[in-house]
Protein backbone atom coordinates (compact mmCIF):
# COMPACT_ATOMS: atom_id res chain seq x y z
CA UNK A 1 0.00 0.00 0.00
CA UNK A 2 1.38 2.83 -1.12
CA UNK A 3 0.19 7.13 -0.23
CA UNK A 4 2.50 8.75 -3.22
CA UNK A 5 5.11 7.93 -5.36
CA UNK A 6 6.96 4.96 -4.21
CA UNK A 7 10.93 5.76 -3.64
CA UNK A 8 13.63 2.87 -3.99
CA UNK A 9 16.96 3.73 -2.00
CA UNK A 10 19.92 1.37 -1.83
CA UNK A 11 22.27 0.61 1.17
CA UNK A 12 25.55 -1.20 2.01
CA UNK A 13 24.73 -2.11 5.73
CA UNK A 14 28.61 -3.38 7.47
CA UNK A 15 28.79 -4.84 10.90
CA UNK A 16 28.41 -3.25 14.08
CA UNK A 17 29.36 -4.87 17.01
CA UNK A 18 26.75 -3.03 19.12
CA UNK A 19 23.44 -5.16 19.42
CA UNK A 20 21.29 -3.07 21.38
CA UNK A 21 18.08 -2.12 19.40
CA UNK A 22 18.36 1.91 20.01
CA UNK A 23 15.67 3.53 17.50
CA UNK A 24 12.19 1.52 16.36
CA UNK A 25 9.74 3.48 13.87
CA UNK A 26 6.97 2.43 12.44
CA UNK A 27 4.55 3.79 9.39
CA UNK A 28 1.11 4.47 9.00
CA UNK A 29 0.12 5.11 5.58
CA UNK A 30 2.66 2.12 3.77
CA UNK A 31 3.55 -1.00 3.73
CA UNK A 32 7.53 -0.30 3.57
CA UNK A 33 9.60 -3.27 1.85
CA UNK A 34 13.14 -4.36 2.16
CA UNK A 35 15.11 -6.89 -0.43
CA UNK A 36 18.57 -7.92 -0.14
CA UNK A 37 20.97 -8.64 -3.01
CA UNK A 38 23.97 -10.55 -3.32
CA UNK A 39 25.23 -13.24 -1.22
CA UNK A 40 24.69 -12.34 2.33
CA UNK A 41 21.90 -12.43 4.85
CA UNK A 42 20.71 -9.66 6.97
CA UNK A 43 19.02 -9.38 10.58
CA UNK A 44 15.68 -7.50 11.02
CA UNK A 45 14.32 -6.57 14.05
CA UNK A 46 10.54 -6.07 14.32
CA UNK A 47 7.85 -5.90 16.86
CA UNK A 48 4.02 -6.27 16.24
CA UNK A 49 2.13 -3.28 15.48
CA UNK A 50 0.36 -1.93 18.33
CA UNK A 51 -2.04 0.82 16.88
CA UNK A 52 -4.91 -1.17 16.74
CA UNK A 53 -4.03 -3.52 20.03
CA UNK A 54 -7.66 -3.86 22.12
CA UNK A 55 -5.51 -4.80 24.94
CA UNK A 56 -3.77 -1.04 25.18
CA UNK A 57 -4.44 1.99 26.52
CA UNK A 58 -3.68 5.22 24.20
CA UNK A 59 -0.14 5.70 25.61
CA UNK A 60 0.76 2.31 25.13
CA UNK A 61 -0.78 2.24 21.35
CA UNK A 62 2.28 4.57 20.50
CA UNK A 63 5.03 2.98 21.89
CA UNK A 64 6.19 -0.91 20.58
CA UNK A 65 5.63 -4.13 23.21
CA UNK A 66 8.99 -5.24 23.98
CA UNK A 67 7.35 -8.42 24.06
CA UNK A 68 6.20 -8.81 20.58
CA UNK A 69 9.57 -7.66 19.52
CA UNK A 70 12.16 -9.96 17.77
CA UNK A 71 15.36 -10.05 15.20
CA UNK A 72 14.51 -12.55 12.38
CA UNK A 73 17.57 -13.70 9.70
CA UNK A 74 16.39 -13.26 6.29
CA UNK A 75 18.32 -15.17 3.86
CA UNK A 76 20.43 -13.46 0.66
CA UNK A 77 18.07 -12.56 -2.29
CA UNK A 78 15.11 -12.56 -0.36
CA UNK A 79 12.57 -9.81 1.05
CA UNK A 80 10.27 -8.86 3.02
CA UNK A 81 7.27 -6.50 3.17
CA UNK A 82 6.28 -4.79 6.16
CA UNK A 83 2.36 -4.36 6.93
CA UNK A 84 1.12 -0.63 8.36
CA UNK A 85 2.36 -0.11 11.75
CA UNK A 86 4.85 -2.66 12.50
CA UNK A 87 8.05 -1.17 14.15
CA UNK A 88 11.34 -1.93 12.87
CA UNK A 89 14.69 -0.69 12.93
CA UNK A 90 17.01 -0.31 10.52
CA UNK A 91 18.50 -3.59 8.90
CA UNK A 92 21.53 -5.39 10.61
CA UNK A 93 24.79 -7.03 9.19
CA UNK A 94 24.93 -10.72 10.22
CA UNK A 95 29.14 -10.24 9.75
CA UNK A 96 29.62 -9.64 5.93
CA UNK A 97 28.46 -6.31 4.26
CA UNK A 98 25.00 -6.76 3.49
CA UNK A 99 22.85 -4.26 0.57
CA UNK A 100 19.01 -4.78 0.04
CA UNK A 101 17.33 -2.45 -1.72
CA UNK A 102 14.50 0.05 0.99
CA UNK A 103 11.04 0.48 -0.34
CA UNK A 104 9.82 3.68 0.92
CA UNK A 105 7.06 6.57 -0.47
CA UNK A 106 8.67 9.89 -1.03
CA UNK A 107 7.28 11.07 1.65
CA UNK A 108 8.97 9.27 4.82
CA UNK A 109 12.37 9.85 2.49
CA UNK A 110 11.72 13.53 2.85
CA UNK A 111 10.92 13.28 5.97
CA UNK A 112 14.50 11.25 7.26
CA UNK A 113 16.54 13.68 4.66
CA UNK A 114 15.46 16.98 6.77
CA UNK A 115 16.47 15.65 9.77
CA UNK A 116 19.99 17.42 10.45
CA UNK A 117 21.32 14.15 12.83
CA UNK A 118 19.87 10.90 14.17
CA UNK A 119 16.65 11.92 16.69
CA UNK A 120 12.49 11.27 17.42
CA UNK A 121 10.79 12.03 14.46
CA UNK A 122 6.46 12.30 14.06
CA UNK A 123 6.60 14.26 10.42
CA UNK A 124 5.98 12.54 6.94
CA UNK A 125 4.91 9.04 7.83
CA UNK A 126 7.79 8.69 10.43
CA UNK A 127 7.20 7.84 13.90
CA UNK A 128 10.42 7.11 15.68
CA UNK A 129 11.33 6.64 19.03
CA UNK A 130 14.30 6.67 21.01
CA UNK A 131 13.95 3.51 23.08
CA UNK A 132 16.11 4.64 26.07
CA UNK A 133 13.61 7.40 26.70
CA UNK A 134 11.01 4.77 27.10
CA UNK A 135 12.52 2.11 28.85
CA UNK A 136 15.06 1.59 31.99
CA UNK A 137 16.55 -1.79 30.15
CA UNK A 138 18.07 -2.35 26.64
CA UNK A 139 16.50 -4.51 23.92
CA UNK A 140 19.50 -6.47 22.51
CA UNK A 141 19.78 -9.19 19.60
CA UNK A 142 22.08 -12.23 19.85
CA UNK A 143 24.97 -12.22 17.84
CA UNK A 144 23.84 -13.40 14.67
CA UNK A 145 26.71 -14.82 12.99
CA UNK A 146 27.04 -18.21 14.55
CA UNK A 147 23.90 -18.50 13.58
CA UNK A 148 23.86 -18.18 10.47
CA UNK A 149 27.47 -19.71 9.72
CA UNK A 150 26.14 -22.78 11.54
CA UNK A 151 22.56 -22.91 8.64
CA UNK A 152 25.77 -22.12 6.13
CA UNK A 153 23.88 -18.78 5.18
CA UNK A 154 27.13 -17.34 4.28
CA UNK A 155 29.42 -18.21 1.86
CA UNK A 156 33.04 -18.27 3.94
CA UNK A 157 33.74 -18.18 7.23
CA UNK A 158 32.92 -15.06 9.26
CA UNK A 159 36.00 -13.97 11.86
CA UNK A 160 34.33 -13.45 14.75
CA UNK A 161 36.50 -11.63 17.59
CA UNK A 162 36.29 -13.30 20.84
CA UNK A 163 37.40 -11.76 24.71
CA UNK A 164 37.26 -8.61 22.91
CA UNK A 165 40.06 -7.15 20.46
CA UNK A 166 43.55 -8.80 22.52
CA UNK A 167 41.20 -12.06 23.02
CA UNK A 168 41.76 -11.37 27.34
CA UNK A 169 38.42 -9.47 27.68
CA UNK A 170 36.58 -6.61 26.90
CA UNK A 171 38.79 -3.59 27.81
CA UNK A 172 41.45 -5.66 28.72
CA UNK A 173 45.15 -5.85 27.02
CA UNK A 174 47.94 -7.99 27.88
CA UNK A 175 51.24 -6.60 29.93
CA UNK A 176 54.34 -8.52 30.08
CA UNK A 177 55.86 -9.50 33.22
CA UNK A 178 59.77 -8.50 33.47
CA UNK A 179 61.84 -11.30 34.52
CA UNK A 180 63.46 -12.15 38.26
CA UNK A 181 60.40 -12.99 39.65
CA UNK A 182 61.31 -16.97 39.84
CA UNK A 183 64.02 -16.18 42.24
CA UNK A 184 66.22 -18.83 40.65
CA UNK A 185 63.86 -21.45 39.65
CA UNK A 186 63.75 -21.94 35.61
CA UNK A 187 59.98 -23.59 36.51
CA UNK A 188 56.92 -22.95 39.01
CA UNK A 189 54.92 -25.48 39.14
CA UNK A 190 51.19 -24.74 40.51
CA UNK A 191 48.99 -27.90 41.84
CA UNK A 192 45.59 -26.85 41.33
CA UNK A 193 43.25 -29.14 42.76
CA UNK A 194 39.38 -28.53 41.69
CA UNK A 195 36.65 -29.04 43.94
CA UNK A 196 33.65 -29.40 42.42
CA UNK A 197 30.08 -30.13 42.74
CA UNK A 198 27.53 -30.45 40.03
CA UNK A 199 23.38 -30.10 40.05
CA UNK A 200 21.57 -33.32 40.45
CA UNK A 201 20.07 -34.55 37.11
CA UNK A 202 22.22 -32.08 35.31
CA UNK A 203 25.00 -34.61 34.45
CA UNK A 204 28.85 -33.93 34.51
CA UNK A 205 32.10 -35.64 33.64
CA UNK A 206 31.60 -39.35 33.34
CA UNK A 207 33.90 -42.52 33.91
CA UNK A 208 31.25 -44.48 31.85
CA UNK A 209 29.37 -42.29 29.51
CA UNK A 210 27.15 -44.92 28.25
CA UNK A 211 24.98 -44.66 31.41
CA UNK A 212 22.42 -42.55 31.20
CA UNK A 213 19.54 -43.63 33.22
CA UNK A 214 17.94 -41.19 35.45
CA UNK A 215 18.52 -41.71 38.00
CA UNK A 216 22.02 -42.12 37.82
CA UNK A 217 24.16 -43.61 40.08
CA UNK A 218 27.40 -44.40 38.65
CA UNK A 219 28.84 -41.27 37.51
CA UNK A 220 27.45 -38.95 40.05
CA UNK A 221 28.98 -41.56 42.68
CA UNK A 222 32.74 -41.48 40.84
CA UNK A 223 32.35 -37.85 41.20
CA UNK A 224 31.45 -37.48 44.76
CA UNK A 225 33.83 -40.12 45.61
CA UNK A 226 36.39 -37.37 44.67
CA UNK A 227 35.14 -35.20 47.27
CA UNK A 228 34.61 -37.86 50.02
CA UNK A 229 38.27 -39.60 49.81
CA UNK A 230 39.88 -38.43 46.78
CA UNK A 231 40.28 -34.76 48.05
CA UNK A 232 41.57 -36.35 51.79
CA UNK A 233 44.14 -38.65 49.67
CA UNK A 234 45.18 -35.78 47.61
CA UNK A 235 45.81 -33.34 50.83
CA UNK A 236 47.61 -36.18 52.48
CA UNK A 237 50.02 -36.90 49.60
CA UNK A 238 50.88 -33.21 49.37
CA UNK A 239 51.25 -33.14 52.99
CA UNK A 240 53.92 -36.09 53.09
CA UNK A 241 56.04 -34.22 50.15
CA UNK A 242 56.11 -31.02 51.56
CA UNK A 243 54.58 -29.42 48.24
CA UNK A 244 51.92 -26.65 48.65
CA UNK A 245 48.81 -26.42 46.54
CA UNK A 246 45.85 -24.07 45.36
CA UNK A 247 42.55 -25.28 45.24
CA UNK A 248 39.96 -24.10 43.47
CA UNK A 249 36.47 -24.43 45.04
CA UNK A 250 32.66 -24.31 44.01
CA UNK A 251 30.83 -21.96 47.49
CA UNK A 252 28.20 -24.77 46.86
CA UNK A 253 31.34 -28.11 47.57
CA UNK A 254 32.08 -25.87 50.38
CA UNK A 255 28.97 -26.02 52.42
CA UNK A 256 29.54 -29.79 52.84
CA UNK A 257 31.27 -30.27 56.34
CA UNK A 258 33.60 -32.68 55.25
CA UNK A 259 34.92 -30.68 52.09
CA UNK A 260 35.46 -27.66 54.35
CA UNK A 261 36.95 -29.74 57.36
CA UNK A 262 39.30 -31.33 54.44
CA UNK A 263 40.32 -27.74 52.80
CA UNK A 264 40.54 -26.08 56.40
CA UNK A 265 42.90 -28.91 57.14
CA UNK A 266 44.96 -28.99 53.86
CA UNK A 267 47.51 -26.30 54.25
CA UNK A 268 46.04 -25.07 50.41
CA UNK A 269 45.81 -21.77 48.97
CA UNK A 270 41.93 -21.55 48.90
CA UNK A 271 40.72 -19.86 45.46
CA UNK A 272 37.37 -19.50 43.95
CA UNK A 273 35.66 -21.82 40.92
CA UNK A 274 32.08 -20.10 40.95
CA UNK A 275 29.38 -21.75 42.96
CA UNK A 276 29.18 -24.92 41.25
CA UNK A 277 30.19 -26.64 38.21
CA UNK A 278 26.48 -26.95 36.30
CA UNK A 279 26.76 -23.03 36.15
CA UNK A 280 29.30 -20.73 34.32
CA UNK A 281 28.74 -17.43 33.31
CA UNK A 282 28.28 -17.56 29.69
CA UNK A 283 25.02 -15.88 28.31
CA UNK A 284 24.92 -13.87 32.15
CA UNK A 285 24.18 -10.28 31.88
CA UNK A 286 26.78 -7.66 33.21
CA UNK A 287 24.59 -7.70 36.94
CA UNK A 288 24.29 -11.53 37.17
CA UNK A 289 27.59 -11.79 36.47
CA UNK A 290 28.57 -9.06 39.08
CA UNK A 291 26.01 -10.97 41.91
CA UNK A 292 27.67 -14.50 40.57
CA UNK A 293 30.79 -13.77 41.75
CA UNK A 294 30.05 -12.00 45.23
CA UNK A 295 27.70 -15.09 45.64
CA UNK A 296 30.51 -17.70 45.35
CA UNK A 297 33.10 -14.73 47.14
CA UNK A 298 30.66 -14.57 50.37
CA UNK A 299 29.37 -17.97 50.48
CA UNK A 300 33.44 -19.65 50.24
CA UNK A 301 34.31 -16.79 53.03
CA UNK A 302 31.93 -17.93 55.37
CA UNK A 303 32.50 -21.29 54.58
CA UNK A 304 36.04 -21.28 54.79
CA UNK A 305 36.92 -18.56 56.63
CA UNK A 306 39.07 -16.19 54.04
CA UNK A 307 38.33 -14.71 50.87
CA UNK A 308 39.69 -15.90 48.15
CA UNK A 309 42.38 -14.02 45.81
CA UNK A 310 42.71 -16.62 42.73
CA UNK A 311 39.73 -17.60 40.42
CA UNK A 312 38.88 -20.43 37.77
CA UNK A 313 35.43 -20.41 36.08
CA UNK A 314 33.69 -23.51 35.90
CA UNK A 315 34.01 -25.24 32.67
CA UNK A 316 35.46 -21.82 30.88
CA UNK A 317 32.51 -20.87 30.84
CA UNK A 318 32.56 -17.17 30.32
CA UNK A 319 31.64 -13.90 28.47
CA UNK A 320 33.85 -11.14 27.59
CA UNK A 321 33.56 -9.54 30.70
CA UNK A 322 34.57 -12.18 33.03
CA UNK A 323 38.16 -10.56 33.61
CA UNK A 324 37.06 -7.23 34.29
CA UNK A 325 34.57 -8.29 37.12
CA UNK A 326 37.27 -10.48 38.61
CA UNK A 327 39.19 -7.53 38.94
CA UNK A 328 36.16 -5.35 40.31
CA UNK A 329 35.95 -8.55 42.75
CA UNK A 330 38.95 -8.57 44.52
CA UNK A 331 40.67 -11.40 42.43
CA UNK A 332 44.34 -11.02 41.81
CA UNK A 333 45.38 -14.44 40.11
CA UNK A 334 43.14 -15.55 36.94
CA UNK A 335 43.29 -18.88 35.68
CA UNK A 336 41.24 -18.77 33.03
CA UNK A 337 43.67 -18.33 29.99
CA UNK A 338 45.92 -21.27 28.44
CA UNK A 339 47.92 -19.99 26.06
CA UNK A 340 51.09 -19.29 27.52
CA UNK A 341 53.85 -21.01 29.61
CA UNK A 342 55.19 -17.54 31.02
CA UNK A 343 52.77 -15.29 33.50
CA UNK A 344 51.31 -12.16 32.28
CA UNK A 345 49.10 -9.06 33.56
CA UNK A 346 45.64 -8.51 31.56
CA UNK A 347 45.16 -4.31 32.53
CA UNK A 348 41.59 -3.01 32.60
CA UNK A 349 42.39 0.13 29.90
CA UNK A 350 39.50 2.41 31.55
CA UNK A 351 40.03 1.54 35.29
CA UNK A 352 43.85 0.62 35.21
CA UNK A 353 42.85 -2.76 37.44
CA UNK A 354 45.61 -5.02 36.96
CA UNK A 355 45.37 -9.14 37.41
CA UNK A 356 47.93 -11.42 36.91
CA UNK A 357 47.46 -14.64 34.67
CA UNK A 358 48.60 -17.95 35.43
CA UNK A 359 48.11 -20.28 31.79
CA UNK A 360 46.31 -22.92 32.93
CA UNK A 361 47.82 -26.01 30.56
CA UNK A 362 45.56 -27.86 28.90
CA UNK A 363 48.45 -30.13 28.55
CA UNK A 364 49.11 -31.40 31.92
CA UNK A 365 45.43 -31.37 32.90
CA UNK A 366 43.65 -35.12 34.18
CA UNK A 367 40.93 -34.25 32.20
CA UNK A 368 43.14 -34.44 29.24
CA UNK A 369 45.77 -36.84 30.06
CA UNK A 370 43.06 -39.08 31.62
CA UNK A 371 39.28 -38.59 30.22
CA UNK A 372 40.50 -37.59 27.01
CA UNK A 373 43.70 -39.45 25.80
CA UNK A 374 42.64 -42.62 28.11
CA UNK A 375 46.48 -42.32 30.07
CA UNK A 376 47.14 -44.76 32.60
CA UNK A 377 48.01 -43.67 36.38
CA UNK A 378 51.71 -44.13 34.88
CA UNK A 379 51.30 -42.23 31.78
CA UNK A 380 49.79 -39.84 33.46
CA UNK A 381 52.23 -38.88 36.00
CA UNK A 382 55.20 -38.97 33.87
CA UNK A 383 53.03 -36.80 30.83
CA UNK A 384 52.99 -34.40 33.82
CA UNK A 385 57.04 -34.94 34.94
CA UNK A 386 58.21 -34.97 31.04
CA UNK A 387 56.71 -31.97 30.42
CA UNK A 388 57.83 -29.77 33.34
CA UNK A 389 61.46 -31.07 32.69
CA UNK A 390 61.32 -30.04 28.97
CA UNK A 391 60.23 -26.50 30.64
CA UNK A 392 63.22 -26.50 32.75
CA UNK A 393 65.87 -27.15 30.29
CA UNK A 394 64.56 -24.08 28.02
CA UNK A 395 66.07 -20.44 28.90
CA UNK A 396 63.67 -17.90 30.86
CA UNK A 397 60.96 -18.58 33.99
CA UNK A 398 58.23 -20.58 33.13
CA UNK A 399 54.94 -21.42 34.94
CA UNK A 400 52.88 -24.47 34.92
CA UNK A 401 49.46 -25.31 36.31
CA UNK A 402 48.52 -29.09 36.77
CA UNK A 403 44.70 -29.03 37.18
CA UNK A 404 43.47 -31.47 38.94
CA UNK A 405 39.98 -32.78 39.86
CA UNK A 406 39.40 -34.59 43.06
CA UNK A 407 37.59 -37.35 41.68
CA UNK A 408 40.50 -38.23 38.27
CA UNK A 409 43.58 -37.14 40.23
CA UNK A 410 42.37 -38.23 43.95
CA UNK A 411 41.81 -41.64 42.91
CA UNK A 412 44.53 -44.47 44.94
CA UNK A 413 46.64 -45.66 41.45
CA UNK A 414 46.92 -41.76 40.07
CA UNK A 415 48.08 -40.62 43.78
CA UNK A 416 50.79 -43.62 44.13
CA UNK A 417 52.19 -42.40 40.66
CA UNK A 418 51.85 -38.50 40.91
CA UNK A 419 53.93 -38.77 44.64
CA UNK A 420 56.46 -40.67 42.58
CA UNK A 421 56.57 -38.11 39.77
CA UNK A 422 56.24 -34.61 42.14
CA UNK A 423 59.45 -36.25 44.65
CA UNK A 424 61.54 -36.68 41.50
CA UNK A 425 60.57 -33.07 40.51
CA UNK A 426 61.21 -31.83 43.89
CA UNK A 427 64.44 -33.01 43.65
CA UNK A 428 65.63 -30.94 40.71
CA UNK A 429 67.34 -27.79 41.02
CA UNK A 430 65.44 -25.92 38.70
CA UNK A 431 62.11 -26.57 39.76
CA UNK A 432 59.77 -25.29 42.47
CA UNK A 433 56.14 -25.72 43.54
CA UNK A 434 53.89 -22.99 44.91
CA UNK A 435 50.93 -21.97 45.23
CA UNK A 436 49.30 -18.94 42.91
CA UNK A 437 49.28 -16.75 45.39
CA UNK A 438 52.86 -17.50 45.96
CA UNK A 439 53.64 -16.60 42.38
CA UNK A 440 51.47 -13.99 42.65
CA UNK A 441 53.65 -12.11 45.45
CA UNK A 442 56.70 -13.19 43.27
CA UNK A 443 55.93 -11.60 40.23
CA UNK A 444 54.78 -8.13 42.41
CA UNK A 445 57.68 -8.13 44.80
CA UNK A 446 60.14 -5.31 43.68
CA UNK A 447 62.87 -6.07 42.26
Amino acid sequence: TWKDQACVRTSQIHWREDHSVTWLERHMEMTQGFILVGKNPGLFVLGEPTHDREDLDEKHRALPDPATTKAYILPPGQGIIIKKGTWHDFPVSCGPPVSAFILNTEEVVEALASMPAAGPMNHGDCFKLRMSEHWDFTLKFPDPRPFVQKLGLVPTPIAQPLMGPEGYGAGMQRAEVASGWGNGARVLVVPVVNVEVFTPGCGGPAIQPHLQSVPELANKGWRDYGNRRGLQRLSQMFKELGIPATAVINSEAAQLDYVAEALKSSGWELGAHGVNNSSGNAKMTRAEEEAHFKHCLDGLQGSLGARPATWLTPGFSVTERTPEIAAKSGIKTFLDFVDDDVPYDIVHTESGARTLCLPYCMETNDFSLVLTKNFDARQYAQAIEDHVRQLAKEPGEKVVCLGMHTFVAGTPARVLALSEAFGRLKACPEVRFATAAQVHDAVRKPR
